[in-house]
């Protein structure tokens, strides 16, 4: 799904089978034939679709008659995105979850992990009102194992960052029309922000030193992203550790220090020259405010992590 919002009302087991694998991955989709003593069905099947891109994130709530969706091996391949889709459950009956022998029952407030790469299945009952979240394990970074490692066991959202969560998410699903450039974007930021929050808490006291490291460093490095003398040499001495240190740390995260730093600048600075409100502002002066002070290096950088130009962002707007 590249942009834009889908909204199907009352659709069929075929338009939410074709929603479901255009917001995701391909899935099948299908529903229990309930009939009448007289042998006739029951009731038609009926679904409300709402999904959107929320950021870097396919946001979708999907109401109505219950159903079975089902990822099989069969459907899977190399060029599919390496997603995991995280479920929160309001229905009044418990869903069933079933991935790689793990099964498990989602009641009501409960949130279920599923891993894209991988055959799962999960039916819900009628009265269903499901939201769920594809985000690819590149956005997860090196939290992805430990989201994945949930799979189909649910978890309860009835404190901490998990409440938190879920409220973020039943607004989200209320609102999806009301996202546009930088708002969405920013939504999109703290949806992996609450994310990263809700499945990851450690307990206090468990969290290896390493880790907790990086935690801090990351946060530092956030906090002073407009300071242009930034570097290996400046955040390993405020933590005093040696600058071949924090590049042991790093690179135990699977990125480089320099390149996530740099990752991080880009991806403010491009959010910023997508932001109307900073049509005031230069190319130069919106790269300054985050710390990068040469014309050509910015040039480079932006062409190499998105293959555009600072005045091509502007456009595409």
């Amino acid at each position: 799904m590249s942009g834009g919002a889908l909204h199907v009302h009352q659709a069929t087991v075929g338009e939410l089978q074709t929603a479901a694998s255009t917001v995701l991955a391909p899935l099948a989709v299908t529903a229990p034939r309930a009939l009448t003593s007289t042998g006739v069905e029951a009731g038609a099947f009926r679904a409300d679709i709402d999904a959107a891109v929320v950021g870097r994130a396919a946001v979708a709530r999907i109401r109505g008659s219950g159903h079975l969706v089902q990822r099989s091996a069969r459907a899977i391949s190399s060029t599919d995105p390496e997603l995991l889709k995280i479920t929160l459950h309001r229905s009044p009956e418990p869903a069933a979850a079933d991935q790689g022998g793990t099964q498990s029952r989602a009641h009501s407030g409960d949130f279920v992990v599923f891993d894209m790469t991988r055959p799962y299945r999960l039916a819900v009952a009628d009265d269903c009102d499901v939201m769920a979240v594809g985000i690819s394990r590149a956005e997860l970074g090196r939290h992805a194992d430990t989201v994945a490692g949930r799979a189909a066991r649910r978890l309860p959202a009835d404190s901490g960052a998990q409440a938190v969560l879920a409220t973020f998410l039943q607004g989200l699903g209320s609102h999806l029309d009301e996202l546009a450039g930088p708002a969405q974007a920013h939504a999109g930021d703290a949806l992996v922000s609450l994310l990263l929050a809700a499945f990851t808490e450690t307990e206090p006291g468990r969290m290896d030193t390493a880790t907790e490291l990086v935690d801090r460093i990351r946060v530092y490095v956030l906090a002073n992203l407009s300071d242009p003398s930034l570097c290996v040499d400046s955040v390993a001495a405020a933590h005093g550790i040696s600058a071949r240190q924090l590049h042991r740390l790093f690179r135990h995260t699977g990125i480089p220090f320099a390149a996530w730093l740099r990752g991080e600048r880009l991806a403010r600075i491009r959010r910023d020259l997508l932001d109307p409100t900073q049509d005031g502002r230069t190319t130069a002066a919106v790269a300054a405010r985050w710390g990068l002070h040469d014309p050509r290096h910015l040039a480079r950088a932006l062409k190499s992590q998105y293959g555009t130009t600072a005045r091509d962002l502007r456009r595409e707007r």
